[in-house]
């Protein structure tokens, strides 16, 4: 067993162990998908932030809350959404590309 770190092998630890991969103390997937996980968050004022960013939306072109998501532990993320691609034709009309 050498302790030469460049001779370190994919999947062992720190070269020198004879450790082939790191275990976790329990599986990653414990919750069941309804779970509610107390997180200190206002679960009803994110909802509510959340409904009315897409109402605030609703008549415009751009939707920016596509990638929001309320989390198990009630807390919003937002996830990148690629928007629609288009192009201006020549009087500045938006016309769609095809699927």
């Amino acid at each position: 067993m050498t302790k030469d770190p460049r001779a370190a092998e994919p999947g062992k630890g720190a070269a020198g162990n004879d450790h082939w991969a790191v275990q976790t103390a329990q599986p990653t997937q414990v919750n069941p998908p309804d779970e509610r996980i107390p997180s200190g968050v206002d679960v009803e004022r994110n909802v509510h932030d959340l409904e009315a960013a897409v109402e605030a939306e609703s008549d415009t072109d751009l939707k920016t809350t596509d990638g929001y998501v309320i989390t198990e532990s009630g807390q919003i993320n937002n996830f990148a959404v690629e928007p629609p691609m288009y192009y201006e034709d020549n009087h500045g009309n938006q016309v769609d590309l095809p699927d």
